[in-house]
C-alpha cells in the first residue's frame, strides 16, 4: 500500500515540478531572447548613429578641405589680376605678350589647367590650352555657364568699383574675404568638370585706372583629374577618393556632391569612409552570446565597447584636427595654423613685440627641373627641419606656400638679434640638400622681415612689409635678408652674398 501510495505520490508530483521547470526554462529563456534582441537593437542604434556622425564629420572635412583650394586658387590670380600693369596692357591697351607672359605664371607656378582673359560683353579675348596661350576674339555661346558667372562678378565689380580722376578703380582686396570680390565654384569647361575661380582685373596703385565699361575677367580652372584628387586626398587622408560625373548615384556612404552657377550637377567626391573597419557587429555578437549566458556581463560589454568606440571617434578628431592646422609634407603649421596664430599675436602688441620674417627658397624650380619633383619634395622637408631647429621654441614656423616659409617670431626683436637669427638661416640654407643615389641640391634662401609695432599693428599690415621685404631681398639679388624698415635705405641692408643654384654633387 505504502509503495502505491509512494508511486501515485511521485507521479502526481512530477508533473506539475515538470511543467514549473519548463515555464522557468520558457520565461529564462524569453528573458534572454528579450535582452538579447534589446542589446541588438541597442547595437545596431549605437553603430548607425557612430557610422553617421563619422560621415558627417568626414563630409564637413572634406567640404572645407576644396572650399580651402577654391580660395587658394583666387589667391593665386590676385598676383595677376591686381596691378596698375595688367589694368595697363589687358584693359586699356591690350597686349598678346603680356598675356601670355601673364598665362604662364599661372601655369608654371601654379600649374592651372585653362585660363581664360574675358571682356564683360561676354568675349573670349584668349585662352590657354596647358602650357599655349591662344590670342583669340570669339563670343561666348548664349548657353554658356560662364555668362552666369561673368554676370556675378559684373555684379560683384559695380559694388567695390570706386570712381578716381580719370575713371575707375577698386576697393582694396587686403583681408577681404574672396567671396566679396571674385567667383569661386565649380563648372564643366571644355567638357570637363573643374574647380573654377574668377575676379576683374584691377589697379594696385591707381597709376591706372579702369574705363566706364564693363571690367574684363581673368578666369582660370582647374580640371577634376588624378592629379588634384590625390592633392585632396593627400591633405585629408581619405582612401580611395574618387569623383564622378553627373547625379548623385545611389551609393551608401560618405559624399560631397558639386554643382555648377546655374545649379546643374557637376559631379560627386565619394571616399571609402575611415571608420567603415571600426564596425560594432564583430564585437557586439560575441557579446550578446555571452550576455545570454551570464546577464552580469552586459554593463561590462556595453561600457567597454562605448569606451572603446569613443576612443576611436576622438582618435579621428584628433588626426583630422592636426591635418586641418599642419602641412602634410612638411608637418609645419600651415596657412590656416599660421592665420591663426599672427592674429592671436597682434592682439597681444606692444606689451609683446614679434617679428614676422618672411623666406623663400632660391632657385627651387631649378632643383625640381635638375632632380625631380620628389627631390623638391626633400628640399622642402630637409629646409622645414632647419628652419625649425634654428627657430627652436622662440617662434612658430609655418610653410604657407611651395617653397615659402614664414616664421612668427616671439624671441628678441632687437635688430642686432635678428640679424644673427638671419645670418643662421641663411647658413643652414647654404648647406647642400642630399636628395638621394649621392647627389645633392644646393640652394639658398632669401628672407624679408618686418618688426611689430614699428613696421605695423595688424597681421595684413605685418605680411605685407615682410613680403615687400622678401621681394626687395629677390630683386636684389636673392640669398639675403631685408628688413622692411630699410628699404631703399642705401647701406643698411645687408651685403650681397653669392646666388646658390640646383647642383648635383657625389658624396
Amino acid at each position: 500500500m505504502n509503495e502505491v501510495r509512494q508511486r501515485y505520490s511521485d507521479a502526481s508530483s512530477f508533473g506539475p515540478r515538470h511543467h514549473i521547470s519548463r515555464l522557468a526554462f520558457l520565461l529564462a529563456g524569453v528573458l534572454i531572447a528579450l535582452t538579447s534582441a534589446s542589446l541588438a537593437f541597442v547595437g545596431f542604434v549605437s553603430s548607425q548613429a557612430s557610422v553617421r556622425q563619422a560621415i558627417a564629420h568626414e563630409e564637413h572635412l572634406f567640404k572645407n578641405t576644396l572650399d580651402h583650394r577654391l580660395r587658394s586658387i583666387v589667391q593665386e590670380l590676385v598676383k595677376v589680376a591686381t596691378s596698375d600693369q595688367s589694368v595697363a596692357r589687358l584693359v586699356r591697351d591690350f597686349d598678346p605678350g603680356y598675356v601670355r607672359q601673364s598665362f604662364n605664371t599661372l601655369w608654371d607656378d601654379y600649374a592651372h589647367s585653362k585660363v581664360m582673359l574675358i571682356s564683360g560683353e561676354g568675349q573670349v579675348l584668349a585662352e590657354s590650352f596647358g602650357d599655349y596661350t591662344h590670342i583669340v576674339r570669339h563670343e561666348l555661346d548664349k548657353a554658356s555657364e560662364l555668362l552666369a558667372i561673368i554676370e556675378i562678378l559684373g555684379e560683384l565689380f559695380v559694388r567695390n568699383r570706386v570712381r578716381v580722376p580719370g575713371g575707375y578703380g577698386h576697393r582694396s582686396i587686403k583681408g577681404v574675404d574672396p567671396a566679396q570680390y571674385a567667383y569661386m565654384g565649380f563648372i564643366r569647361i571644355d567638357g570637363k568638370p573643374a574647380l573654377v575661380g574668377a575676379m576683374p582685373i584691377m589697379p594696385d596703385d591707381f597709376k591706372e585706372t579702369l574705363p566706364d565699361d564693363q571690367p574684363t575677367f581673368i578666369l582660370s580652372a582647374t580640371y577634376i583629374d588624378d592629379a588634384l584628387l590625390r592633392q585632396l586626398s593627400d591633405r585629408v587622408n581619405f582612401p580611395s577618393l574618387r569623383f564622378a560625373e553627373g547625379p548623385t548615384s545611389p551609393e551608401y556612404g560618405p559624399l560631397l556632391s558639386i554643382t555648377d552657377t546655374l545649379g546643374s550637377p557637376v559631379g560627386t567626391f565619394r571616399w571609402d569612409w575611415k571608420t567603415a573597419g571600426a564596425s560594432i557587429w564583430p564585437t557586439v555578437i560575441p557579446v550578446i552570446a555571452v550576455i545570454s549566458a551570464a546577464l552580469g556581463a552586459v554593463a561590462f560589454g556595453i561600457a567597454w565597447r562605448i569606451g572603446k568606440l569613443t576612443a576611436s571617434l576622438q582618435a579621428s578628431e584628433e588626426q583630422n584636427r592636426r591635418l586641418a592646422l599642419h602641412d602634410t609634407l612638411s608637418g609645419l603649421a600651415n596657412r590656416l595654423q599660421f592665420n591663426r596664430a599672427i592674429e592671436s599675436a597682434v592682439h597681444s602688441l606692444p606689451d609683446h613685440p614679434l617679428a614676422v620674417i618672411h623666406c623663400d627658397l632660391d632657385q627651387f624650380k631649378e632643383v625640381n627641373d635638375t632632380f625631380g619633383h620628389s627631390a623638391g619634395d626633400i628640399v622642402i622637408k630637409t629646409m622645414a627641419d632647419r628652419l625649425d631647429a634654428i627657430v627652436g621654441g622662440n617662434g612658430l614656423v609655418c610653410r604657407v606656400g611651395g617653397d615659402e616659409f614664414v616664421v612668427i617670431y616671439h624671441g628678441s626683436t632687437a635688430r642686432a638679434h635678428l640679424r644673427l637669427l638671419s645670418e643662421a638661416l641663411l647658413e643652414c640654407a647654404r648647406t647642400p640638400v642630399p636628395v638621394g643615389n649621392d647627389r645633392s641640391a644646393q640652394i639658398g634662401l632669401s628672407i624679408g622681415i618686418a618688426v611689430a609695432p614699428l613696421d605695423g599693428a595688424t597681421a595684413g599690415a605685418l605680411v605685407a612689409a615682410s613680403d615687400l621685404a622678401l621681394y626687395h631681398s629677390k630683386k636684389s639679388g636673392r640669398s639675403r635678408f631685408t628688413f622692411y624698415s630699410e628699404i631703399g635705405n642705401d647701406g643698411i641692408a645687408p651685403s650681397p652674398v653669392p646666388e646658390f643654384k640646383a647642383t648635383a654633387r657625389r658624396a
